[in-house]
Order: structure tokens, then sequence, then C-alpha cells
């Protein structure tokens, strides 16, 4: 039998990293999705994964960090579930806000790393995620208001950036509202911004 060279050690050791941080993500956001951030604790998603406090440490440094990753994870496994296809933009956009109503404690974690990120005072990894973020939503939804005009399917008396911004603010705002007062609708209010973006008939 062969032995393994060093660069197959390597790589096997790395894989077997990558699988755990993925098997702390998923658990840390079953957690937070079922009980919410404020309950999850490092040791644990430490006791879910059969591991100990200082080992999940080592892969993510603080729970902060953690919590950072997984807005990270969750944003990748929303955009597989809920992929935006040309002309069917808010139609998955209503899906994935249907799918937040049912995830609270997601959308509290979002909504309070994004306001620590807002509020560091210097460059960091969460302030910096956060900044790519918004801009790469910016700019793709952008690019679908600016085709939907051509279309005719959207006024175009206001600029696609506007339109845009827009977008992002009732979300996160309707989020926010919902997560202090459950009976304010976030279908309804979404569905009722998409119905003033139609041009007028």
């Amino acid at each position: 039998m062969a032995e393994k060279t060093p660069s197959t050690n390597a790589r096997g050791a790395y894989a077997k990293t990558e699988q755990l941080r993925l098997e702390v993500l998923d658990t840390a956001l079953k957690m937070v999705a079922e009980s919410g951030f404020d309950t999850t604790t490092l040791q644990g998603v430490a006791d879910g994964v059969g591991r100990s406090k200082a080992g999940v440490l080592h892969h993510f440094g603080s729970l902060d960090n953690l919590m950072l990753e997984l807005v990270k994870h969750r944003d990748g496994v929303n955009r597989q579930s809920f992929p935006t296809q040309e002309g069917a933009e808010f139609d998955a956009l209503l899906e994935l806000i249907a799918h937040n109503a049912t995830v609270p404690g997601l959308i509290g974690l979002f909504s309070v790393v994004s306001a620590l990120a807002a509020t560091d005072a210097t460059s960091t990894d969460r302030r910096e995620y956060f900044t790519q973020l918004y801009e790469r939503n910016r700019t793709a939804w952008t690019q679908r208001i600016e085709r939907a005009q051509q279309d005719g399917l959207i006024r175009n008396d206001l600029a696609p950036a506007v339109i845009a911004t827009l977008i992002l603010a009732t979300l996160d705002g309707l989020q926010t509202q919902w997560l202090l007062d459950s009976d304010v609708d976030m279908i309804v209010h979404l569905k009722a911004l998409i119905t003033m973006l139609a041009p007028a008939r």
C-alpha cells in the first residue's frame, strides 16, 4: 500500500476542516432558526456537533465571527433555494419573504449583525461583508429594473438604481417591523410596492 504524500494528507485535513465548518454552520443555522440567535451559544453549537467549545472556537474564533459566517452561509443557501429568473424577479422575492416569515430567528440574526456592521467604527470583516452585499444586491436589482423598464413592466419615470435601493430598503424595513409586530404582513406590503412600481395604464 503506497504511503500518503504530505500533499494528500494536507488535502485530507483541509477537507475534514471544511466538512466540520459546514456541519457547525448547518447546526447553528437550524438552532437560530428554531430558537433565535439570542439563545444560541457556542456551547450549544458545540454540543450539537459533538465537539468542544474550544474546538468550535478554533475554527471560528468567536461567537461574533460565527454569527457573521452564519449570515454568509444563509445567504448562499437562499440563493440556491430561491434563484432569481429573468421576468420573475418579484415572484422569487415574494417566495423568499414568505419563507423568511417562518424563520424569525434568522431574520433577527441578519438584522442584528447588519446593524452591528453599520456601527463598526473602523473597517472590519463584518462591515466589509455587508457593504459588498448591499452593493452587489443594488447592482443586480438595478440591472433587473432596467430590463423590466425596457419591457414596459415597471414605470420608467424613476432611475433604476433608485428603485433598486427602495426595494432593498423596503425589505429590511418590513422585516424589522415584522420582528417587532407579527401583525405586519410583509407579503401584503411588498405586493403594494410592486403595484406602485407598475407603469400607469
